[in-house]
């Protein structure tokens, strides 16, 4: 459990490098919010086609081994990416980084849930994505720290030796936790049916359309939350320490949400949280010029985007059965990706283009209010939110 909780960490470092990293890459390259929209959206574009593609290879060949080769694509990517002479070299580096992330989350989530008392899982899962800011605030200190007298190479490079030192630890002490006679052939008709049978079609469906759109407004804020900041008169160094605001608060959610959910309901309270990240997306737009507000607001908005990330992923695992479990999250990830991969660039045009601070944050709380009408619908209130609800895995 503490070796996935350390690859969470780095998960949330490597992710958020480029986002630290942004206004110094802007300035040495001199590039275009455009550009760097599209460098923002290739570590997730990776990320979505990891989590499609090479997460349902756990649940055949062992979670273990595809976490560990993920991890080694993660510290390869990384260490690359410090090393990169342009934005195309950049854009390949986060490409090849976002394919490892996009597998390793979806097998560790896995193993986490399976592993876990039932009586506590959604704990213990808050517990393991509260890893997630944990390796984001990190990201941001050592950013606001070194980059001023470094540069921002460093970043990446120190993400690659993190990376590469909780590779060793995983390789020691990550279990493997399904037995091979229970593995599906990947595709198959009963790999299918398991997915998008008559029973699981709709909330399939649903949960993937849920995780798109929450992913396209979290990245959104994630990545250019520094840049917008300093479009308000500040320094490239406050831009960041608000991100890191956002980040202490997404330390908090998860944790939260994790207690509450085991008394009072998964997607419940999962749709609690979807309402408070619409809402805390708007004041993060209208909040005034001042770092007391500003502070605040990432503070409630980071508490929120968090808890509803890990509602998510805590029901993964009581919506997919056991035998394609990291391919059903994966899939879903997968779509979630590829809303994060649309998000950044979306408002890297919009910010090209002159859009204002709030009508962005307006058009960007709009999709995660779709996500509590979706939380809300029956789709949820069927027998798998029922199964979820007593934290039982199918």
């Amino acid at each position: 459990m503490v070796g996935c909780i350390f690859a969470n960490i780095v998960d949330g470092f490597d992710v958020l490098a480029i986002a630290f990293s942004g206004s110094a890459i802007m300035a040495d390259w001199k590039i275009s919010p455009a550009v760097l929209g599209t460098i923002f959206s290739a570590g997730l574009a990776g990320m979505m086609l990891g989590s499609m593609f090479i997460s349902p290879l756990a649940d055949r060949y062992g979670r273990r081994s595809v976490s560990l080769l993920c991890m080694a694509a993660m510290t390869v990517g990384m260490i690359a990416a410090a090393f990169a002479q342009n934005p195309t070299q950049l854009i390949l580096a986060r490409l090849f980084t976002g394919l490892g992330i996009g597998g390793v989350l979806a097998a560790l989530n896995t193993v986490v849930a399976e592993f876990a008392n039932p009586k506590h899982r959604n704990t213990v899962l808050a517990v393991f994505s509260a890893g997630y800011p944990v390796g984001s605030i990190l990201g941001g200190l050592l950013a606001i720290w070194l980059i001023k007298d470094f540069g921002w190479r460093v970043v990446f490079l120190s993400g690659g030796v993190l990376t590469g030192l909780v590779l060793l630890i995983n390789l020691f002490t990550l279990p493997e936790s399904r037995k091979a006679e229970e593995r599906v052939r990947l595709f198959s008709a009963e790999f299918a049916s398991a997915l998008f049978g008559k029973e699981r079609r709709t909330l399939t469906i649903a949960f993937c359309v849920a995780f798109f759109l929450h992913m396209m407004t979290f990245f959104f804020v994630l990545n250019w939350t520094p840049r917008l900041v300093e479009q308000l008169g500040f320094s490239p160094e406050i831009g960041n320490s608000v991100t890191v605001v956002i980040n202490v608060g997404s330390l908090l959610g998860p944790l939260i949400f994790g207690l509450l959910a085991d008394r009072l309901g998964l997607f419940r309270m999962g749709s609690y949280y979807f309402l408070l990240f619409a809402i805390s997306v708007v004041l993060l737009g209208i909040a005034p010029a001042t770092l007391s507000t500003l502070y605040a607001a990432a503070l409630l908005a980071g508490l929120a985007m968090a808890g509803a990330m890990t509602s998510l992923y805590a029901s993964a695992p009581v919506i997919f059965p056991g035998r394609v479990r990291a391919a059903g999250t994966g899939l879903a990830i997968g779509f979630g990706r590829l809303g994060g991969t649309l998000g950044p660039s979306l408002a890297g045009w919009a910010i090209a283009a002159g859009v204002g601070r709030l009508p962005l944050h307006i058009a960007f709380a709009v999709p995660v209010a779709l996500v509590f009408l979706i939380l809300t619908g029956s789709v949820f209130t069927r027998s798998n939110a029922a199964t979820a609800a007593k934290g039982e895995l199918p």
